[in-house]
């Protein structure tokens, strides 16, 4: 008895071998990469990790800005390279704002005025608070307040590596190259965010 169960637990090993060569488990496809200071992190801890890319080829980044800018001053501050996102976001004290993403196609117009765009696509608030913050940051946006917290850009990586030591720009965080647009998680470094990672929503909220 011990023969012929010695010799179908050696079949059963040899047998689950075979499946295994024959079927082998597939890795996950699934991969997260994400640009932005995580929940627990300071700008300064943010801005510190974040390291100047290296390598050829062309990047998707995230480039965050030192103060909020109005739509007119993206271009300039990003030396003219192609903008994908905006990133609108109104600041205001002790208020939980919405953050608004911009789609820019490759027409300058679109990226002139993406600050008021934004405005049409702020979410309803889903309470009487809520809804007051939605009103007053449409308002702001419409009026194309100084409100755009950032950008999501694809360049070489020497422009990259350029960017990061211009004006106004306070971090140049760059994906792996084989990183695909729609695949990553974006969540920008709001100009304002310096110490609690948290913005406290505590605060009144202001007339539109």
């Amino acid at each position: 008895m011990r023969a012929v169960s010695a010799a179908s637990v050696v079949a059963l090993i040899v047998a689950v071998l075979v499946l295994g060569v024959l079927n082998p488990v597939r890795g996950s496809s699934v991969r997260t990469d994400a640009l932005g200071p995580d929940n627990d992190e300071t700008a300064a801890q943010y801005v510190a990790r974040v390291d100047p890319p290296t390598g050829d080829g062309d990047r998707w980044a995230l480039v965050s800005f030192t103060r909020s800018m109005r739509a007119d001053e993206i271009a300039p501050t990003v030396d003219g390279i192609r903008v994908s996102v905006v990133y609108a976001h109104v600041p205001i004290d002790r208020v939980q704002t919405p953050l608004v993403v911009v789609p820019v196609p490759d027409t300058d117009s679109v990226l002139a005025s993406s600050v008021r765009l934004a405005a049409g696509l702020v979410p309803p608030g889903r309470d009487e608070r809520g809804n007051a913050i939605a009103a007053v940051v449409r308002s702001r946006l419409q009026a194309d307040c100084a409100c755009a917290a950032g950008v999501l850009i694809r360049a070489s990586v020497p422009e990259l590596a350029a960017l990061a030591g211009r004006d106004g720009i306070r971090a140049v965080e760059a994906l792996p190259g084989d990183a695909i647009y729609g695949r990553f998680a974006v969540a920008p470094l709001y100009p304002e965010r310096d110490g609690d990672a948290v913005q406290p929503d505590d605060g009144p909220v202001p007339a539109s």
